[in-house]
């Protein structure tokens, strides 16, 4: 199947959702600044951060793919943050009367530090992705790579780029920038007024916001787990069982009747293409297909690149279909494509139990009663018992004492007879080389299919040995009976297991894991129902997502420790890091309700994006504490006295703009994505809800922590 095809529509979502997102972020700083010299360099800033980051994958041999695009898109609002910043700080020395140069230099030397603190800690957020195992580590590494080389160079463009272009192309206040600055002058006169009545009900602020958290982690409870988010691949595969030993000809002809019926719902405009692979080779090709036997079959269905009907919706309608126009045949279907059979470890369904034990017949029985109770299970689809015991059989009984009086062993009766039907080439490999290619081919003795008409085709094998040379008819020294067998038999550590495969639709994985979970344990519990040598596991996707997210959460704890000591080198003090880090825990509350009011499920993805959320809107407090850290030194430094309450009221008056156009920026910038992003809407989600509550609370709360933490000073004495 061509996976291109989604690789490509995937990348080119991407580049569109970022170029929406860019400009969207663009026209909000127009807006903000009224001008549109800070836009064009805005606009001339962010290219240059993609460059950078393009360069920086480069040179350590990554490719542009759909985690390291995705990860550019992601934070193309807050490639720009860094220049809002200095641009929005020069405008304001500008409106004060500075010159351009003293303006610029004033603007860009001012938020240094703060920026510096940004940047260290949106690239330290990342360090725990060394500790996701699996394929999400491969995923996720690049995206690393591809946010910081992004950040880094923003970073450097803002202390460089930026302030030159500011000094040069900025002018002094306009008509056009006072007007903006009158409407922004009403937005910032309302906000204090709101800031000052939070500040005299800052307890009751506090046991509010508390409250809120508490309630917003209950939250989580209610939102469906899954390792990754779907997504609609362009293709699907219709797994088809039929009768136990159904000859391959008679299943041949099944799947022409099933491929006509899957023709018949996928609307021809919307089909590229439909491909069967029918039976198994019984040889090493076996391992490199899900077929099982001569019964098995599974039928590639391609879309075309823009088709109407969602790839789920087809299968849903085939899912409905086909097992009424073909009873007695057992269909199963996968959507997940290429990332998700990675994911799944090449399973077909994202969950798998195994029941391990020796006895295949008593673990079936095990395996049936889960499977019925499956069944049931709300979002439970194509549940099915991949091992079968009544595979039709041909039990060759040997009379040793009829074939020692003709002088042939068991040994070699057995070696004559899986020659005839299979090869020689199993015990007795033998080979001969072309001199013309070099290629070397295996040579072995066997009957030719066509002649291998009836069980009297077996009876009549020529049977020879070392002690009897001339041939001796099979029927002569054994006895045939017809019976079953086990159609396949699987190992996992040396110990055989029966394989439960389920497949989720219309409801998360982790829910209908977890019911399923609950009825494992019960079932467990009774001896009487899994005796002792038997042992049930649940795995596939579901073990993968439960480690996963145990790495994940650990590496959102370690980010969080990780944030907080970079903050307190910077700020040298214990106490200004702790106020700025309370952003995290309002942003979680911005996460719970994004993805809850969204039913988005929590994944690797959102997980993800909540490890970033944690960077980003630390940047929020970081720009108001460290202001009002600003004011009060240099009050102290003028012996001025000026309260914390003072301090803060005035860096929340004069942060305000940069924090909300800076949060605007990210929001905006991530929307596209939130919206239509494919895989990548989870972790877009989860970042978007973070900023809007942390943009919203951090300009009330941090202040008001601000308050607590902070204790006057006493002004210097006369004596002293």
């Amino acid at each position: 199947m061509d996976q291109s095809v989604y690789v490509r529509q995937a990348i080119r979502n991407l580049v569109n959702e970022a170029t929406l997102g860019f400009l969207l972020a663009a026209a909000m700083v127009f807006i903000f600044l009224r001008s549109y010299r800070p836009t064009l360099i805005v606009l001339v800033a962010l290219p240059l951060a993609c460059l950078g980051a393009f360069i920086g994958l480069y040179f350590t041999n990554e490719t542009l793919n759909a985690m390291t695009l995705g990860g550019i898109a992601v934070v193309i609002g807050m490639l720009i943050d860094e220049s809002i910043v200095v641009l929005e700080n020069t405008a304001r020395h500008l409106h004060e009367g500075a010159s351009q140069f003293e303006a610029a230099l004033s603007g860009a030397s001012e938020v240094m530090r703060p920026l510096t603190i940004v940047t260290i800690t949106l690239c330290v957020v990342f360090f725990p992705v060394v500790f996701i195992t699996g394929i999400g580590k491969f995923l996720f590494t690049p995206m690393a790579k591809a946010v910081i080389f992004a950040i880094v160079t923003s970073r450097l463009l803002a202390s460089t780029f930026v302030p030159v272009c500011a000094a040069r192309f900025f002018r002094a206040s306009s008509k056009s920038s006072s007007e903006g600055e009158d409407w922004f002058a009403r937005v910032r006169g309302r906000y204090l007024d709101l800031l000052e009545r939070v500040l005299r009900l800052r307890w009751l602020v506090v046991g509010a916001v508390a409250a809120l958290f508490i309630m917003s982690m209950f939250i989580f409870k209610f939102i469906g787990t899954e390792l990754f988010p779907q997504s609609d691949a362009g293709q699907f595969t219709v797994h088809v069982r039929g009768m136990t030993g159904l000859r391959v000809e008679k299943t041949e002809q099944l799947i022409s009747e099933v491929e006509k019926a899957v023709q018949a719902a996928v609307l021809e405009r919307d089909r590229k293409m439909v491909i069967s692979n029918i039976g198994v080779l019984l040889d090493w090709p076996a391992a490199y297909t899900p077929n099982s036997g001569p019964q098995d079959a599974f039928i590639l269905v391609q879309l075309a690149e823009h088709h109407g009907r969602s790839t789920f919706s087809y299968v849903d309608e085939l899912r409905k279909k086909l097992p009424e126009q073909f009873p007695g045949t057992e269909f199963s279907f996968d959507t997940g494509g290429m990332l998700t059979a990675a994911l799944n470890g090449g399973l077909p369904s994202p969950i798998n139990i195994q029941v391990e034990g020796n006895k295949l017949e008593q673990a079936r029985d095990i395996a049936e009663k889960i499977k019925r109770y499956a069944e049931t299970v709300r979002g439970a689809v194509d549940v099915r018992i991949q091992q079968r015991l009544d595979a039709p059989a041909i039990n060759i009984d040997i009379d040793r004492i009829k074939a020692a009086q003709v002088g042939l062993t068991q040994e070699e009766i057995v070696k004559n007879v899986v020659t005839a039907l299979n090869s020689s080439i199993n015990f007795a490999p033998s080979f001969w080389i072309d001199e013309k290619n070099g290629n070397h081919y295996f040579i072995g003795a066997q009957y030719r299919e066509n002649d291998i008409r009836s069980i009297n085709t077996v009876l009549d094998i020529a049977v020879t040995g070392k002690s009897q040379p001339m041939p001796v008819a099979l029927r002569t020294v054994a006895k045939f009976s017809r019976g079953t067998a086990y159609s396949e038999i699987n190992h996992l550590n040396i110990t055989r297991v029966t394989d439960i495969f389920v497949s989720v639709r219309g409801r998360d994985v982790g829910a209908v894991a977890a019911n399923i979970q609950n009825y494992i344990e019960k079932l467990s519990s009774d001896q009487a129902q899994v005796p002792e040598g038997y042992s049930i596991h649940m795995r596939g996707e579901v073990q993968s997502m439960q480690a996963s997210f145990k790495s994940l959460g650990f590496g959102l704890v370690l980010a969080v420790v990780l944030v907080y000591l970079v903050m307190i080198v910077q700020f040298r003090s214990f106490l200004d890091p702790f106020i700025v880090m309370f952003a995290v825990p309002l942003g979680l509350i911005g996460v719970a309700w994004m993805l809850f009011l969204t039913h988005t499920h929590m994944s690797i993805q959102s997980m993800m994006g909540i490890i970033m959320m944690v960077g980003i809107v630390t940047s929020f407090s970081v720009l108001m504490v460290d202001f009002a850290n600003r004011i009060l030194a240099g009050a102290a430094e003028h012996n001025i006295h000026k309260t914390p309450r003072e301090a803060i009221l005035e860096a929340a008056n004069i942060r305000l703009r940069p924090i909300l156009m800076t949060g605007i920026a990210a929001i905006l910038g991530l929307t596209p994505m939130a919206i239509a992003g494919g895989a990548n809407i989870p972790l877009a989600r989860a970042v978007v809800g973070g900023i809007l509550a942390a943009v919203a609370l951090v300009l009330f709360v941090v202040p008001v922590l601000y308050v607590f933490f902070k204790r006057e000073r006493p002004l210097p004495t006369q004596s002293s």
